[in-house]
């Protein structure tokens, strides 16, 4: 029915949490930014009782089971509440003064690697690996077991076939985040077939999945959880046909974002790596982002010193927050890219801050060169916003190229509704535009 794991002792594990489904213990770890229980649930067995109880035995007054679109309803009782699973997925359990839980019930894994394969480097479960940089070439397999938790970073260059799985735990906390060694928890350059799938990434120093000028990449059932600022969760970097799906990805900047630029030049990460590809066929869906203080939960820019990037659509995603200073949907073109045919469409907001919507060119400490990047044909379409009330007169969009050639047109709002309604004049998203054409709403 479910498949547990059991991680090392040495493990900062959540003691103050008891977690059982269907009787059946599941260990739950500890963040910084938030405690995380990760399983494999066969829904072919039947729903399961999930139950959750704190041993401080302080009394829960209430529970959010977040996306609340998901329609969990909890009982409370006491120091414990409990709900029932009927499928696999990826939730945040949030009880008022306390960390969230985030609980990740994973469908099963059935094609599960040989460990003798020569072709497979298999860190199995229950032990703890120091690996400081893990190199993958071609046709090779990195595959993490549930239980298991290798600490470093991974790296690929000009290789192709390459994949990152498992349901085990990688840890970049192996690196510390200063300017030394702030790092990337997994990069690849110039691959072809990459795929990342099942793990769950914790504990970046920096960016924590970078594909840098790749094809054909697939991430998906991905859980990350970062903590310091500049924790990217997926840096799509002059990169062409990348499909992101079905990720919970908790961040502390941009949850997934495009760039296109050289990487190393104007950041912590001293070496250079080219990125300078032009960008075309992604596909984010069915995925859940938190965003902390920092960045924005669907980015693309800033850096897009390329000549074009397109055909790009974020697809039945659920932002749970946009904490900070950044945006729900931004494109910031601070360069000289075309960002053209842009899509973002079925989206669903719980909460944001500061800002909404931020399309804009400009120029920033990123920028290289005469700013000339344009924008084209961007269109938001069945939008949710659950406006909280004191959300109201403070949070802002904005719409603004940097002069009239380097302009932004053709900016199409369809069906956008706040708290069920949906609105009927752009004025209700307090929307302040500057060199723009063409913005309209159906």
């Amino acid at each position: 029915m479910i498949t547990t794991f059991a991680h090392p002792r040495i493990c900062n594990f959540a003691h103050h949490i008891q977690l059982k489904i269907e009787g059946q213990v599941v260990e739950v770890l500890h963040t910084e930014a938030a405690d995380f229980a990760n399983f494999i649930y066969d829904p072919a067995d039947g729903p399961v009782l999930v139950e959750v109880s704190y041993t401080d035995r302080v009394l829960v007054d209430q529970v959010d089971i977040r996306p609340r679109t998901r329609n969990h309803k909890a009982d409370i009782q006491a120091a414990s509440f409990s709900f029932t699973l009927d499928k696999p997925e990826k939730l945040s359990l949030e009880v008022p003064g306390r960390p969230p839980l985030f609980f990740w019930a994973n469908p099963p894994e059935k094609d599960r690697p040989d460990p003798e394969d020569p072709h497979v480097l298999y860190f199995k479960a229950g032990q703890v690996y120091e690996v400081g940089e893990c190199q993958l070439e071609d046709g090779q397999t990195l595959y993490i077991e549930g239980g298991a938790m290798v600490r470093g970073k991974v790296r690929a260059k000009n290789a192709a076939h390459i994949t990152i799985r498992g349901h085990g735990i990688l840890d970049g906390g192996f690196y510390y985040p200063s300017k030394t060694e702030a790092t990337h928890l997994a990069r690849f350059h110039r691959c072809q077939n990459v795929i990342v799938r099942d793990i769950t990434m914790i504990q970046p120093s920096g960016w924590m999945l970078v594909p840098v000028d790749c094809d054909e990449v697939e991430i998906f059932n991905l859980k990350q959880i970062g903590e310091v600022v500049s924790s990217d969760g997926i840096d799509v970097v002059g990169s062409r046909k990348v499909h992101i799906h079905d990720c919970f990805l908790r961040n502390n900047d941009d949850c997934v974002v495009i760039k296109a630029f050289v990487i190393g030049i104007q950041n912590k990460n001293r070496i250079p790596c080219d990125g300078r590809g032009n960008v075309a066929e992604v596909l984010v869906e069915n995925c859940i982002f938190l965003n902390a203080p920092a960045g924005n939960a669907m980015e693309i820019g800033h850096e897009l010193n390329v000549e074009y990037v397109r055909d790009v659509t974020f697809r039945n995603i659920d932002v749970l927050s946009v904490h900070g200073q950044g945006a729900v949907f931004s494109i910031h073109n601070y360069a000289q890219a075309l960002v053209e045919n842009i899509t973002f469409e079925d989206i669903r907001i719980e909460h944001c801050y500061d800002k909404l919507i931020d399309f804009r060119i400009s120029r920033s400490r990123f920028s290289v060169g005469e700013i000339t990047g344009r924008i084209r044909n961007v269109t938001l379409r069945n939008i949710q916003w659950f406006q909280a009330p004191n959300n109201i007169g403070y949070t802002i969009s904005l719409i603004g190229g940097w002069s009239p050639e380097a302009d932004i047109q053709n900016i199409t709002i369809e069906n956008f509704c706040i708290n069920g309604h949906p609105i009927e004049s752009l004025d209700e998203l307090e929307i302040t535009t500057r060199h723009t054409r063409g913005l309209r709403l159906i």
